[in-house]
């Protein structure tokens, strides 16, 4: 499987502007992933928090 830096190095003349155009998708892409990534994890931990405090609530309601 051939990386971009193969792609680019073997591209013909003047597709440098392509080239640069799949390498700011692939960026903008990786950041991206990146972001949602963060921020399920960060809506897993508050829905975590949430879930255990209500249940130590229910439980001290109950005794």
């Amino acid at each position: 499987m051939q990386t971009l830096v193969d792609v680019a190095k073997n591209a013909p003349a003047g597709s440098e502007t392509a080239v640069a155009v799949m390498k700011s998708a692939i960026i903008a892409t990786n950041t991206t992933y990146e972001t949602v990534h963060k921020a399920t994890k960060q809506a897993v931990e508050i829905a975590e928090r949430n879930f255990f405090a209500a249940a130590t609530a229910a439980k001290k309601a109950a005794a």
